[in-house]
This record gives C-alpha cells, sequence and structure tokens, in this order.
C-alpha cells in the first residue's frame, strides 16, 4: 500500500531528488500514524522571520564599513552606518558587531513583528589599545 501512495506522491509532485525522502517520510508518517487510529503528527511550523535593519554609530556619528553578525548572516554598513540583514527568526538571538578602530560589541536582541530596527552604538578604541594590535 504504502509502495502505491509514494509512487503517486513522486508522479504528483516534481520534487527534486533531496526533497522527495523528506516528503515521503512525512508522509509515511502520517499515514502510519492513521492506520493505527493515532492522531497524524502536524508538521513542524516554519519559523517566522524578519529582516532587520541596524544603525551603527559611535555615539553621535555613522560608522561606515562595520560588520554586523547574526549567526550565519552578514551585513556591513553603508555611509550613513546602516545595514539590513534578511531571514533573521523571530526571538532571541546574539548580535555582534565590529569595525576597525572601535572595540567589538555582542548584545542579545529580540527580534518580533514591532522590533527589527535596531541602534548599536561602538566605543572607540583606545590609543594603548591600537598601538599594542
Amino acid at each position: 500500500m504504502f509502495e502505491r501512495i509514494k509512487m503517486r506522491i513522486i508522479q504528483g509532485r516534481k520534487l527534486k531528488p533531496f526533497a522527495t525522502a523528506e516528503v515521503l517520510q512525512d508522509h509515511e508518517d502520517r499515514l502510519r500514524a492513521l492506520e493505527g487510529g493515532e492522531p497524524a503528527p502536524e508538521p513542524a511550523p516554519e519559523p517566522v522571520t524578519r529582516d532587520l535593519s541596524f544603525t551603527v554609530n559611535d555615539g553621535t556619528d555613522p560608522i561606515k564599513g562595520a560588520t554586523v553578525t547574526i549567526g550565519d548572516k552578514t551585513g556591513t554598513t553603508g555611509d550613513a552606518g546602516g545595514c539590513t540583514i534578511k531571514g533573521v527568526a523571530e526571538g532571541k538571538v546574539t548580535v555582534e558587531v565590529s569595525a576597525e578602530g572601535y572595540t567589538t560589541k555582542s548584545e542579545e536582541i529580540t527580534v518580533a513583528e514591532d522590533s527589527v530596527s535596531f541602534t548599536i552604538s561602538l566605543t572607540a578604541e583606545s590609543q594603548d589599545t591600537q598601538q599594542e594590535g
């Protein structure tokens, strides 16, 4: 029975080879649950993501060329000190901001529907720190 259903699923969808196994496993799990009288497991919902806007400054003036990193996503600020990082999952994340001549800053932020714009101020490195590096 499963083989016939698998063939219908494959023929009914134009799937890339790597996606076929995942789709088949999902359908097979649901069929087995229904056959056993259990409710079918629900697929995990896709996480809600947001595009985040950052402004990086030194307390007064924008910092051009600062690197803003969240996980594996990175942005670089332009002339006005701003950049956008797309597709960040909602919830608490750590953002790291660095720029030449400034102390790197890590900050935990909460990404939500009403919280997608952030301003981060960096502190200039002292002359002693710059000379050591």
